[in-house]
């Protein structure tokens, strides 16, 4: 970009001195376990860096946020130098399709777009421009069955509200989760924390894994979502009217 400040630049240098530590520590007379390393091999490391990194932002570390990030990019450029020597990718084609997409999914700040003020317009803009790009209409193909079954479930569920579905369908719990409402932050996120903690602990004493049985209705929620989906046909769910949602959303309880 014309207008690329001089730390946009510097930062350019400094990951490219990375680039070249990691490709030397992989090359002849390097690494033999940094050499050996493969993306599957790597991948239970990546993870743990991951959450390393969750961890010291959760504690407000500013020390430990900048090491992490460091181990991160680090994974980065393994990933890349690994694909760089099978000539399939490398990290100057990965940078460059991100730049490219993050330009594309903010016509409002790179182009001639309506701008934006509000967060969830933008949002909802950056899903219709990548429903765009993939040619598919889905709101949760895109999610991973792999991520935590309590991150899997908020996102499904976020995307399912969105999408204008009626979930849940039934509150039995109404009556516990208007007992937070009103309270501070900080005593709300206690009172959060305390219900899943306890919920946890009483599915744990009826036999039953609740990581296993909450990925389990995430998954079955986004697979009545996808069957939904293709019931409305070449139609975002979002942009049928009610009645239409309606009855595909019923009929996807059943098919």
């Amino acid at each position: 970009m014309d207008d690329m400040s001089d730390y946009a630049r510097k930062a350019g240098d400094a990951f490219a001195e990375l680039i070249a530590t990691v490709e030397h520590l992989r090359s002849p007379g390097g690494c033999p376990w940094d050499a050996e390393q493969t993306h599957k091999s790597l991948r239970q490391h990546t993870l743990e860096e991951v959450y390393e990194l969750l961890d010291a932002v959760d504690s407000s570390d500013t020390n430990g946020t900048e090491e992490e990030l460091g181990d991160v990019m680090t994974h980065i450029a393994f990933y890349t130098d690994i694909a760089h020597r099978e000539n399939s990718f490398g990290a100057v084609s990965v940078a460059e399709k991100v730049k490219e997409k993050l330009i594309r999914r903010h016509p409002h700040v790179f182009a001639d777009a309506e701008q934006l003020t509000d967060s969830e317009e933008v949002i909802d803009r950056w899903e219709e421009l990548k429903r765009g790009e993939s040619g598919r209409n889905s709101a949760v193909a895109s999610l991973p069955s792999s991520m935590p079954a309590l991150a899997l479930a908020g996102s499904v569920q976020r995307r399912t509200i969105k999408a204008g579905l009626r979930w849940p369908e039934s509150e039995p719990y109404e009556s516990v989760f208007t007992s937070i409402d009103g309270e501070p932050d900080e005593q709300a996120e206690q009172r959060a924390a305390e219900l899943l903690m306890q919920a946890a602990r009483e599915i744990r004493q009826a036999g039953i894994d609740p990581e296993i049985a909450l990925r389990t209705a995430a998954i079955a929620l986004r697979e009545r979502v996808l069957r939904a989906e293709a019931l409305a046909g070449e139609v975002p769910l979002a942009e049928l009217d009610e009645s239409d949602r309606s009855r595909v959303w019923e009929e996807s309880a059943t098919n």
